[in-house]
C-alpha cells in the first residue's frame, strides 16, 4: 500500500496560526550549584506543526475524504509538503538567484512524513470552513 499525500488541491495554510514547535530531544540534569548539565537525550525528535486553512464545501469534502479513509481517520501516516521552506530559491554568495541551464530558478522542495496529531476541527466561516488541526512531522 502506498504512503497517502495530502490532497494538491487543497489551498495552503493560512499563515497567521501556522508554527512549527521542535521537538524536545535533551535531557537536562540539575547540580547542587551552578547551572544545569544539559545532554542528548534522543537522537530523534517528533516536531509538531500548527495547521488552518480555510476550505470551500466541495475542498472540505475533499479534506473529509482524505482524513477519513486515506488516513483511516488519522491513523496512518501521510506526506505533506513543508509549506514553510517548500519553493524558496537558491543563492549565491552575492544573493543573486541561482539558476539551471535552461534559465528557471533553482527552488528547494521539502515534503515531511506526518501523522494527524488529534483531531482536526472543522468550524463554519461565511460560506467557508476553517480547518484547524496539528501535525505531527516524523523524523
Amino acid at each position: 500500500m502506498a504512503i497517502p499525500v495530502y490532497p494538491s488541491e487543497l489551498p495552503r495554510p493560512l499563515r497567521d496560526p501556522y508554527k512549527i514547535a521542535h521537538g524536545e530531544g535533551r535531557y537536562r540534569s540539575k547540580n547542587d550549584a551552578g547551572p544545569g548539565n544539559v545532554r542528548g537525550r534522543f537522537s530523534s525528535v517528533v516536531d509538531t506543526v500548527s495547521y488552518s486553512t480555510i476550505l470551500r464545501t466541495t475542498q472540505l469534502g475533499r479534506f473529509q475524504w482524505f482524513h477519513s479513509q486515506e488516513t483511516k481517520r488519522g491513523a496512518l501516516p501521510f506526506l505533506m509538503t513543508n509549506w514553510g521552506e517548500d519553493g524558496l530559491v537558491w543563492l549565491d554568495e552575492n544573493e543573486d538567484i541561482l539558476l539551471f541551464e535552461d534559465g528557471a530558478p533553482i527552488a528547494a522542495t521539502e515534503t515531511w512524513l506526518v501523522l494527524f496529531d488529534g483531531l482536526p476541527v472543522i468550524t463554519p466561516r461565511a460560506i467557508d470552513w476553517t480547518v484547524t488541526f496539528t501535525l505531527s512531522v516524523m523524523p
